[in-house]
């Protein structure tokens, strides 16, 4: 492959990395500006906290609702309308004047996201080679990652100096700069075609698979019940005169790029059950501590770091076993684990905000406990059995 015909692959891949890195910090960034949100809307944390989870159901459903709908439709043009409903939610929320038109910006920019992200690494797979096609979908993810990695901290950092309304503004505009550039140099793409709903939940019916995605439930729920109301457990906690969120989360993010970047050589190398076990034990550890060490500035940020390596090591191990107890359905059941993983979101976020309508935020490390720990005790029960590569 020449070099003009690198660079003309890499571009896309690009301005696709560029609009997952939107996403990621659009799907998290309330976590980081929670209490900024609830004071100018009036409402209290609890409320504010709910629009992680409306965002995350809003995804879970729409991501196999589009896939249907969309699929007779060439794949560069729902990339496209992907873009157009991501920008125009993050308008909508960046402009709203209530709660409710908050709500409904975070459901139409969930609307593109999950329209976007598994369309965008699809068509990844089709620019390049067969043999560069997962260096190809590791860049469109990558830019998740980085999200997690710099766009929340740095996003949280400038909502306290710019305000929030401007964060939401910022994710449009690079929204934006990925719908002109795909716009301008992306080819059509053949469509995606359509599964039946029956062929979709498929997977289900086997027990195996049905356990693993319970695993990633739990986990994901035990993350998120802390993780959706971090800025308001770390309100008080400071690091000299500075408060230590935004220096935290950036702990975390980096964290999670040291966690993504060895799950998969671990999960080749130790097999999936270990990793498991290891990375969901340590995270679920590392959340209880934060009920007895949130206000310690230097455990805040040893705890972030590690959780933020375990938080981003269990889902590889996972895919990895999905795709070996699924093969006919290898890409479907991954497509449910995702779904999933968004139900957990979802689900922790709404068990927390109710406890916080009675309760104080430290209570919620201690709800984070069980759910890891069923986590835990799945992994270590129907992984007894199973051969570890398949």
């Amino acid at each position: 492959m020449s070099a003009l015909q690198s660079n003309s692959r890499l571009i896309p891949l690009g301005l696709m990395a560029a609009g997952t890195f939107a996403i990621g910090t659009d799907a998290f960034i309330v976590a980081g500006v929670l209490t900024e949100i609830a004071a100018a809307l009036r409402v209290g944390p609890a409320e504010a906290g709910q629009l992680i989870s409306l965002f995350a159901l809003s995804y879970m459903v729409f991501a196999p609702l589009s896939a249907w709908l969309l699929g007779n439709i060439n794949r560069r043009r729902i990339l496209q309308l992907a873009l157009v409903l991501f920008i125009a939610g993050n308008l909508a929320c960046a402009w709203a004047d209530s709660y409710l038109q908050l709500a409904l910006g975070r459901v139409l920019a969930a609307l593109g996201a999950a329209s976007f992200t598994p369309q965008a690494a699809a068509a990844a797979g089709t620019l390049v080679e067969e043999k560069r096609k997962g260096l190809a979908i590791s860049i469109v993810y990558g830019g998740m990652t980085l999200a997690i990695a710099l766009g929340i901290p740095f996003g949280t950092f400038l909502a306290h100096v710019i305000g929030w309304r401007d964060i939401f503004l910022g994710i449009a505009a690079l929204g934006g700069v990925a719908l002109l550039g795909l716009s301008w140099v992306l080819q059509d793409l053949p469509a995606p075609g359509k599964h039946s709903l029956r062929e979709r939940l498929a997977p289900l019916r086997q027990r195996a698979v049905l356990s693993t995605l319970l695993i990633t439930f739990f986990a994901v729920s035990s993350e998120h019940i802390v993780y959706s109301y971090v800025s308001v457990l770390l309100r008080d906690t400071r690091l000299g005169v500075e408060a230590i969120l935004p220096l935290a989360l950036l702990v975390f993010g980096v964290g999670a790029v040291i966690g993504n970047a060895v799950s998969g050589v671990l999960t080749d190398t130790l097999g999936s059950r270990l990793v498991l076990l290891v990375s969901i034990g340590i995270q679920t550890l590392s959340l209880f501590l934060l009920a007895f060490y949130a206000h310690s500035p230097w455990w805040v940020l040893g705890i972030f770091l590690i959780w933020g390596v375990t938080g981003w090591m269990y889902l590889v191990p996972i895919q990895h076993r999905l795709l070996s107890l699924s093969k006919r359905f290898g890409a479907l059941t991954v497509s449910l684990n995702s779904a999933v993983l968004y139900a957990g979101i979802a689900a922790g976020g709404m068990l927390g905000g109710l406890t916080l309508y009675s309760l104080s935020v430290t209570v919620l490390p201690w709800l984070a406990l069980p759910l890891g720990l069923a986590a835990l005790l799945l992994t270590a029960v129907c992984f007894r059995k199973e051969p570890e590569h398949g």
